[in-house]
């Protein structure tokens, strides 16, 4: 003889639940809203004569399954200060970009000023590489194009996108520093030797 064992309607709602819980889109609330649903459900069709697990089987196949769910709950469960705070960090990291761009004038100006300095050879390079500057900040447009178009927003966090605009900053920032003070270390060394 077979044990054939109980079906609880409780545990076979928590595991169904659990499953849709673990979808980024499927938020807590949501749980709770179609738990509600499910429960309606399965005690309408009890009275239709269906047993609790032909009523719960109905009842989650009307509902729809995870694969089906989580697109629409991404569309409700939108974050817009996820993609406000993106747009504010791509105005800084642009910000600094074009103000690296405007510390790179500096050299061209100094030469002028002291009447034809010879500039350093790294200072020569990464003022003519002055113009890449632009490209980060294009990149960082398209990325966050993307994370606000795109029709669901997992795993897209601000933080990574901040962590990664600072540090491209950082090394934008180290060899323009470097390629200004350059030639005021050598206006210097010349007013020192005079």
């Amino acid at each position: 003889m077979e044990n054939i064992s109980e079906f609880d309607l409780n545990i076979a709602l928590r595991r169904w639940l659990e499953r849709l819980g673990q979808s980024p889109q499927v938020k807590a609330e949501n749980l709770k809203e179609l738990e509600s649903h499910v429960r309606d459900s399965v005690v309408q069709l009890q009275t239709k004569g269906l047993s609790s697990e032909e009523s719960f089987l109905v009842a989650t196949h009307r509902v729809g399954s995870a694969e089906k769910l989580e697109p629409e709950f991404a569309k409700v469960n939108r974050n817009p200060l996820n993609m406000i705070i993106h747009g504010l960090i791509l105005i800084f990291f642009s910000f600094g970009c074009l103000l690296l761009w405007t510390m790179l004038h500096f050299p061209q100006m100094m030469v002028v000023a002291t009447k034809g300095m010879a500039l350093p050879a790294f200072t020569r390079f990464v003022m003519g590489c002055g113009s890449f500057l632009a490209v980060s900040p294009l990149l960082a447009t398209v990325y966050c194009v993307y994370v606000w178009v795109r029709k669901s927003n997992a795993k897209n966090s601000w933080m990574g996108f901040f962590a990664t605009t600072m540090a491209v900053l950082v090394l934008l920032t180290l060899p323009t520093l470097i390629a200004v003070l350059l030639p005021m270390i050598a206006f210097m060394h010349q007013l020192v030797s005079k």
